[in-house]
């Protein structure tokens, strides 16, 4: 057992708790954490973007979904066990608790890292088994971490223009102050980061990955200007103030929002709020009788895209297209011709590289990754320097990666194999191409009244038809210039949502299949009153991998259309790169039976 589930557990009969919650989380819910809010990471050794812990005196339980199963079997410390979450036939930690805790036994929570949403919906089903779940203000991890904790950075925040964002703050305050009002509420707490980023027009580095700053926010009349407060540290924003005053946005201190909504100015306001994202203590400070439970206000109007961010999509993926085309004909030549002894770690730095050089690029939208043959098996994995294999030219390369963008925001995969593939791999890759395609071409009724998981099964279907399947959605919504995961998985489809098309096959132990191209729903250009996907990708898939004996000649129609469409546009613009010329050229050649 590690010296710091010995000290949390102390911590545990000090308060006198059964057990003690730690999700993956911080104030804002957010997905990337700051290091100071990897709490999981420096409890247990897991490292994965999801999860959620159970520290009890007998027992240390980290839950994770399929995309990190693998990886934290590798990584969790000695005295912890991984559990799999939303998997039939395993248990949630809640259902484990209700079974195997005691009656009146209490569970600790921190209120600022643990959404309302949790609170009430776990706290009502443990209530059933006369077990409690308990507010610990001051968190125990950290008391255990101490002056070892990071300190969160303190980056300076950014305008991010209308003539990319394609909406003025003053559109944007307008829109929700009319849905405010509609719901007879007086103003709307704000608290996930992305939302406020949308809202301000502004951008900020305090999360890896996501360009977001740390804040809340309020939205409301003042003296009857639809204004905004927000809630952040003051060098944040000192070199701003022109902008802030412009756009009616007020300034206060982070943590005032606390004294603001209790006892301060919002303290007689009804408020409305999203139980779903907002954390438990910004919920519980307002009074009971003023609180407004949702509908999430800006996330239904910020998944729907604008013209302007449409069109900075499709730029912003054709130039982050030459990257990867610099990037995949760099790799082939390095370890086909110089038979260099490449790593994952050392392609990824390449790769980092040649996105730097494209215009408006403004960083990483996530860890990338590479993987070579096995590695690939491990859904998110995570090269490193010091534990990164060679990139071998003999097994199946997936890369995993995107780029921000003043204009938008990419999440492409490709696999390779740049020698010769087995006949098992040729024939799920292209079984993984057909769900591909499948999912990108169907066209469904535009009636709002179907998600994206309810097309799921289209990709699926070509592996469900020998019996094999891949253990994750099979995609998500992406943010402009802001979180690459966002919805819609679960609303309803309207014009203008984007969404990841990434089927996969992971055989463990061997090797790992993904392809993956961004999405925008539009009203279908032939069919009236129905929907279709514009496919904003433009980079082709491996030629070496496609087994055309099980396409059929629509298929293969598709394919070689999508093929020409990619040499035309990149072409033009990689002409002085000589290998990414050559590359693009081979990869786009005519497929026949």
């Amino acid at each position: 057992m590690s010296d710091k589930l010995g000290k949390i557990r102390k911590l545990l009969a000090k308060h006198r708790l059964a057990g003690y919650l730690i999700p993956h989380n911080d104030e804002h819910m957010s997905e990337y954490l700051n290091p100071s809010d990897e709490r999981i990471h420096f409890l247990s050794g897991f490292s994965g973007s999801s999860g959620i812990c159970l520290v009890t005196p007998t027992n240390a339980f980290v839950w994770t979904d399929s995309r990190y199963w693998i990886q934290a079997e590798k990584e969790l410390e000695h005295g912890w066990e991984m559990k799999k979450m939303r998997t039939p036939g395993h248990k949630e930690w809640f259902e484990w608790a209700k079974q195997e805790m005691n009656e009146g036994d209490i569970i600790g929570y921190d209120p600022k890292v643990v959404p309302q949403m949790t609170v009430e919906q776990r706290g009502k089903f443990l209530k059933e088994g006369s077990i409690e779940m308990f507010s610990v203000e001051d968190n125990l991890v950290d008391q255990i971490w101490g002056e070892e904790r990071p300190q969160r950075q303190s980056s300076k925040v950014s305008i991010h223009p209308t003539e990319y964002s394609g909406r003025t703050v003053a559109q944007n305050i307008e829109e929700i102050m009319k849905k405010i009002i509609d719901k007879k509420a007086d103003a709307a707490v704000i608290s996930t980061l992305d939302q406020i980023a949308w809202l301000t027009n502004l951008r900020g580095n305090d999360t890896p990955y996501n360009p977001l700053f740390y804040s809340y926010a309020v939205v409301y009349k003042n003296k009857g200007v639809d204004t905004i407060r927000l809630y952040v540290d003051n060098d944040k924003v000192s070199h701003l103030f022109g902008y802030l005053a412009d756009n009616k946005i007020e300034i206060s201190p982070y943590e005032q929002i606390f004294v603001d909504i209790s006892t301060g100015d919002f303290q007689d306001y009804k408020l409305i709020v999203d139980h779903n994202d907002c954390n438990s203590k910004i919920y519980n400070s307002i009074k009971a009788e003023n609180v407004i439970k949702g509908p999430d206000l800006i996330g239904e109007i910020k998944l729907v895209k604008n013209k302007t961010q449409i069109q900075g999509f499709r730029n912003s993926q054709i130039r982050d297209a030459a990257a990867l085309a610099k990037f995949f004909s760099w790799l082939e030549y390095e370890i086909m011709e110089k038979e260099s002894n490449l790593t994952e770690y050392e392609g990824v730095l390449q790769l980092l590289k040649y996105r730097e050089e494209e215009d408006l690029y403004m960083g990483p939208s996530f860890d990338p990754i590479l993987a070579s043959g096995a590695n690939g098996a491990i859904v998110h994995y995570k090269p490193t320097q010091k534990e990164a294999s060679p990139l071998n030219p003999k097994e199946m390369i997936l890369c995993d990666s995107g780029g921000h963008y003043l204009d938008g925001t990419t999440d492409t995969t490709r696999t390779f194999h740049f020698t010769k593939p087995t006949d098992y791999q040729r024939e799920m890759y292209t079984r993984v191409l057909k769900g591909n395609l499948r999912f990108e071409r169907v066209k469904f009724p535009n009636k709002n009244t179907l998600t994206a998981k309810e097309i799921d099964v289209l990709a699926r279907s070509p592996l469900w038809d020998i019996g094999k399947d891949y253990a994750h959605g099979t995609g998500h919504g992406v943010g402009h210039f802001l979180n690459v995961h966002e919805g819609p998985y679960l609303k309803k489809l309207k014009p203008g949502m984007t969404y990841t098309n990434e089927p996969g096959y992971y055989h463990e132990g061997e090797f790992g299949i993904r392809i993956e191209n961004l999405l925008i729903s539009r009203k279908d250009p032939l069919i009236e009153g129905f929907m279709s996907w514009e496919n904003v990708t433009k980079f082709p898939y491996c030629r070496n991998l496609i087994n055309t004996d099980l396409l059929s000649p629509d298929e293969l129609g598709h394919i070689n259309g999508y093929h020409i469409e990619c040499k035309d546009i990149l072409l033009p613009i990689l002409q002085d790169n000589e290998l990414a010329l050559k590359f693009i050229e081979k990869e786009t050649q005519p497929l026949t039976h």
